[in-house]
């Protein structure tokens, strides 16, 4: 976006002369008398709007850098200035219309691009399943530059048709987003705003541990494999601190006595206001869909290359892999890491099969793609349209030095529901299949988050 760094007295003064009837009111454009109680009135017969700044704001309690003798303002004789953010990752609220109240940025309405989100219906069950929400984008993802670059594409597609289009590169935040230790509410360690960037090896890294809830600075902890976190109730830094197998009043399907957990947002869960880090059950459910029994701990959803995907309950999951070289997304089982981007997309199940009967992928059998497949991209326009697209985003190692690895190798996704010990489970996503009860993840590694809603 062009950036137009006009604050509203100057706007105002450069047009004093063009049509003015009182000391105290002024028109712009036309030639009528300003409206009662104005004292800004425009009013053209060329049909536009008011453009307002564009700038960026990286917190919310700061005139941002770039404002004319932005270090000599008086903060509070601006109160009531307004303008476009275009700096997606501000939390709350992302990019939008902001109004300054003389301290600090107050959200008034935008695009809320970071927080497009899927929702999977609520099946018609008894005892009653509520629907769930997941954010389009990983957490720490660049949404406002792939809405950019691909304005007319979903959320899914475009961020396939970025690592289509862009050298692999594991450090690459834009899709991949950042790597959070389990726990943790800052993204100062997980990934660099606003370059988009993950963070590698000893950069941004520290040996040991806290014993504090919030570490008095953003660097990842290493040096353990474990825990980050030494203090008193671990547990309770994400969500319940309930274990899957054990039942809670209120819980998504409290009937059922071995799992699942009732979901709550914690002081230090790293989503925007009104998301939070999903449990476990949640992710079961975007791989089993309908008002069957879920799958306990222990469980898992694995299957064969010539089935890969097809779920009996409503969605079907498609590994695929991007290659710059190609400028394609195609689906198939064979994953490089470090050379090629991965993940998968997952797709309601009609609309898939749909796609390989008489759609872009007709007579497809296999997903060890031949070569008559490889020329229909998964993000082209006419291509079938996925639900959510997980990239195979990789770990950060917190046992010896913080290093990215396994990007494009498999992906991992934060649950808030502990396991044993110092362990937690998340949501496995590799070549040969998609496991929603991996429990021996470490809650000091740093991987990928994607957020629902509460």
């Amino acid at each position: 976006m062009k950036t137009n760094l006009f604050l509203f007295a100057a706007f105002v003064a450069a047009f004093l002369s063009v049509s003015s009837f009182s000391a105290a009111q002024v028109t712009i454009g036309g030639g009528d008398q300003p409206a009662a109680g104005a004292v800004l009135d425009l009013n053209s017969t060329t049909k536009g709007g008011l453009l307002l700044s564009n700038v960026e704001l990286t917190a919310l309690d700061e005139i941002p850098a770039t404002f004319p003798n932005a270090g000599a303002i008086d903060k509070q004789q601006l109160a009531g200035m307004v303008v476009y953010n275009t700096f997606d990752y501000l939390e709350p609220n992302g990019d939008g219309l902001y109004v300054w109240d003389g301290s600090k940025w107050n959200y008034i309405g935008g695009s809320d691009g970071m927080l497009a989100h899927t929702t999977i219906p609520a099946p018609n069950c008894s005892p009653a399943v509520p629907a769930v929400s997941f954010l389009a984008y990983n957490l720490g993802a660049n949404a406002a530059e792939l809405n950019r670059l691909y304005p007319g594409l979903s959320p899914a597609k475009q961020q396939m048709a970025y690592l289509a289009n862009h050298d692999f590169n594991e450090l690459d935040a834009c899709v991949l987003g950042g790597m959070f230790q389990w726990g943790r509410k800052d993204h100062v360690h997980a990934v660099k705003i606003p370059e988009y960037l993950r963070y590698d090896g000893a950069d941004n890294a520290i040996t040991g541990q806290t014993s504090d809830a919030i570490p008095s600075n953003g660097k990842f902890y290493y040096g353990n494999y474990h825990n980050w976190y030494t203090g008193s109730d671990p547990d309770a830094l994400w969500g319940n601190g309930v274990s899957i197998g054990t039942a809670i009043a209120g819980g998504i399907y409290s009937s059922n006595t071995n799992y699942y957990q009732k979901p709550v947002k914690t002081q230090y869960d790293p989503c925007p206001d009104g998301w939070r880090v999903p449990t476990q059950d949640e992710w079961e459910r975007l791989t089993h869909y309908g008002c069957g029994t879920p799958q306990s701990a222990g469980g898992d959803f694995s299957t064969t290359v010539s089935g890969h995907g097809t779920i009996n309950s409503g969605f079907t999951w498609i590994p695929v892999v991007c290659s710059s070289g190609t400028g394609q997304c195609i689906p198939s089982n064979s994953w490089t890491d470090d050379v090629t981007s991965s993940g998968y997309a997952v797709y309601k199940d009609s609309v898939w099969t749909a796609a390989k009967t008489t759609g872009v992928y007709a007579g497809l059998t296999d997903l060890n793609v031949s070569t008559t497949f490889t020329a229909k991209s998964l993000h082209d326009v006419n291509a079938p349209e996925p639900l959510l697209f997980l990239p195979s985003a990789g770990e950060r190692n917190a046992g010896t030095n913080g290093n990215v690895h396994a990007v494009g190798t498999y992906g991992l996704y934060r649950s808030s529901t502990i396991g044993t010990g110092t362990y937690n489970y998340a949501i496995e996503c590799i070549f040969s299949g998609v496991y929603t009860t991996y429990d021996n993840i470490y809650r000091a590694h740093g991987i990928s988050v994607r957020c629902v809603k509460e």
